[in-house]
């Protein structure tokens, strides 16, 4: 059985992270804040291949740990019920950006030197958070893992669990990037907006350079 990808966010980030996992050949299934069959017009247009589910299911896949993939705006993660994801393995996709309102937890969590993912561990204590996927453009998602050259794009993950990395560092290879784990879930802020490869095309070994992490070998 192929592992399913999860994605609980259907906006640009959402859509673009479908389409490469469907080019890759991975099976996806996609949540919002509307009901499956409200998404049906959407989905054809900008994510054709993905399969509609309810956002409280997301995390029922079949499989002994799901993956899923937050793409909800932070500004909105009040909407999500931690009861979801618990049991999946979270990856943190979200990005903090300047002037947005964001939930008091969140923010109290940010003025005390904690990484968001860090934030959302505590706010998901049901899940494994790996942060990964969010210093890639929507923009290019769908098409910088197939980047021709002779060097993958960099990907990279960050978690305080050895296994939850790899796993997450297996997916981003399946979708054609070249992935470099972080030693921890605070070694994330490297890969916030205002880290050193935000939106910064790199191979693997400047990536690990730059934010302290290993290079997986094929």
């Amino acid at each position: 059985m192929i592992r399913p990808l999860n994605i609980l966010g259907a906006g640009r980030a959402g859509t673009s992270l479908a389409r490469a996992a469907a080019a890759a050949g991975l099976p996806v299934r996609i949540a919002s804040s509307r009901p499956p069959t409200a998404m049906r017009l959407h989905l054809s247009q900008y994510a054709p291949r993905a399969t509609a589910v309810a956002a409280e299911a997301i995390a029922q896949d079949g499989t002994d740990q799901p993956i899923v993939v937050l793409m909800v705006p932070q500004e909105d993660l009040d909407s999500v019920d931690p009861g979801w994801l618990d049991g999946c393995l979270l990856v943190d996709a979200t990005n903090r950006w300047a002037g947005e309102p964001l939930p008091g937890w969140l923010q109290t969590a940010l003025d005390a030197g904690r990484s968001s993912s860090e934030a959302l561990a505590a706010r998901f204590p049901g899940a494994t958070v790996v942060k990964a996927l969010n210093h890639v453009s929507h923009w290019e998602l769908d098409t910088a893992g197939r980047s021709p050259g002779p060097e993958r794009r960099a990907l990279g993950v960050a978690s305080d669990r050895e296994d939850a990395a790899a796993a997450v560092g297996q997916l981003a290879g399946e979708l054609g990037f070249a992935p470099v784990l972080l030693p921890a879930l605070a070694a994330g802020r490297a890969l916030e907006p205002d880290g050193p490869v935000f939106n910064r095309p790199m191979s693997a070994p400047e990536l690990a350079r730059l934010t302290g992490g290993t290079v997986v070998q094929d």
